[in-house]
């Protein structure tokens, strides 16, 4: 190799090594951040998620480097962890200060999707395209009703559409995915979408899984269950499935 090609090789594996350095400090802001959640620190969890992806913007490949479908998942990711901090921070909350939270979180959400619908299969998700929709519903229930919920009903539809897909091949023994796909069925009211959750309990999943999938669903019953009624029967069902885990 000459000298021209040597300053090359020394540049890409520079550039490879810093990205990678990038990445480990993004994995520390986010570990940070879960904990600042879990205390109620929610300033301090967003401060860490909005440093985590300034890193990741910066991090924007180019010819040399070329890791786009890495960044576009942990850009993804970061905005969905925003996401959910905003929306357990209005949730504790109630009038014009709730409200803001909400949109907050939606807008984050929708950012991630925006990462998340173009993923590779191996890191197929879809937890922005789900709590963003889920979000909608948590700031204004009727957005379920007359021409707004036509269109609400299309990215449902949509949402589902992809679901089913994904949990017949890459996503099939992924709980999350059913858990993703019986939100979206009981929000388009259908009959069948508490059957979901039977193939839920036979993938055998962690505690947390409920716990999560409960902490969707319960608030989305407060506001959102005059409109469907199967969410009641959703949060009771997983309840049961919840005592029997290990």
């Amino acid at each position: 190799m000459n000298c021209s090609g040597i300053r090359v090789l020394s540049v890409v594996l520079g550039k490879v090594a810093t990205v990678f350095e990038e990445f480990d400090e993004v994995l520390a802001l986010k570990a940070s951040s879960k904990s600042a959640r879990d205390d109620g620190d929610w300033e301090g969890a967003i401060g860490d998620l909005e440093e985590a992806v300034d890193l990741l913007r910066g991090c924007a490949p180019d010819s040399l480097t070329r890791l786009p479908s890495r960044l576009a998942s942990e850009l993804a990711d970061t905005y969905g962890l925003i996401g959910g901090v905003q929306k357990r921070w209005g949730l504790l909350l109630d009038g014009e200060d709730r409200q803001r939270h909400l949109k907050e979180s939606i807008a984050a959400y929708d950012k991630g999707f925006g990462y998340e619908k173009d993923l590779a299969p191996g890191d197929a998700s879809t937890y922005n395209r789900t709590n963003r929709l889920v979000g909608r519903v948590l700031l204004d229930p009727h957005v379920l009703q007359g021409d707004r919920g036509a269109r609400m009903d299309d990215e449902l539809r949509e949402a589902e559409e992809t679901l089913t897909e994904q949990l017949k091949s890459v996503r099939r023994k992924d709980p999350w995915g059913y858990s993703d796909l019986g939100t979206i069925r009981l929000l388009r009211g259908s009959a069948d979408a508490l059957s979901v959750y039977d193939d839920l309990d036979r993938l055998r999943p962690p505690a947390f899984v409920y716990e999560s999938t409960l902490a969707t669903l319960e608030p989305l019953s407060e506001v959102a269950s005059a409109l469907r009624p199967g969410l009641i029967q959703a949060v009771a069902q997983l309840r049961r499935s919840a005592r029997f885990v290990e």
